[in-house]
């Protein structure tokens, strides 16, 4: 479980050969080594045809994070297209990503308190991730993959960079905050290509 939360650099790439009605996704750190897994379970074939006939904007997905062993790290829950919780395993509430506006993105403890926020650009591609002070902690980029891969599939990378230790809730939001972006503004593109 450390070396997820504690590694200063992520990528996250979600597969361009994955089927587009279901949500998954790889994460490295900064030199290549896979740190997690996440991916949705449970989704039958008649819900995966109709998100892919309706581009995949049926609301709710959840995403179970494990770390390269299987092991369960946590849960990434889309509520709609507003807010994204994020559990422990067991189902215990670490906090949410809460839509403000156009792009930005509140962070906020499982009280629904904020303790951070997500800054971003006017294109949703660069996010300056905030804590409650309004210190530049962290760095979120979503990476172009070309226009084909962009429009028609699901097939996003990110790129994280952690300037600092965070304290919790922040330490497990923020390597979180990729993946809640992508299922809140991304993951309603399901026209896949292969």
């Amino acid at each position: 479980m450390d070396d997820l939360f504690g590694s200063p650099v992520l990528r996250v790439d979600q597969p361009r050969g994955a089927p587009a009605a279901r949500s998954r996704y790889k994460v490295f750190d900064g030199h290549g080594a896979l740190l997690a897994t996440a991916e949705e379970r449970d989704v039958s074939l008649l819900r995966q045809a109709a998100r892919t006939a309706l581009g995949g904007g049926d609301g709710r997905r959840i995403v179970h994070v494990e770390n390269a062993q299987g092991a369960p790290l946590l849960i990434v829950a889309r509520d709609g297209r507003r807010r994204t919780r994020v559990h422990a395993p067991q189902g215990v509430p670490i906090g949410s990503v809460q839509h403000l506006d156009r792009y930005r993105y509140a962070l906020l403890d499982a009280a629904d308190r904020q303790v951070g926020q997500l800054d971003g650009s006017r294109f949703g591609r660069s996010f300056p991730v905030l804590d409650a002070h309004g210190h530049h902690v962290a760095q979120l980029d979503k990476k172009w993959k070309g226009a084909v891969t962009e429009v028609l599939t699901t097939a996003d990378r990110y790129s994280l960079e952690i300037f600092q230790p965070l304290p919790d809730p922040l330490r497990v939001l923020v390597p979180a905050a990729p993946l809640a972006i992508d299922l809140m503004l991304y993951e309603n593109k399901d026209w896949p290509l292969d």
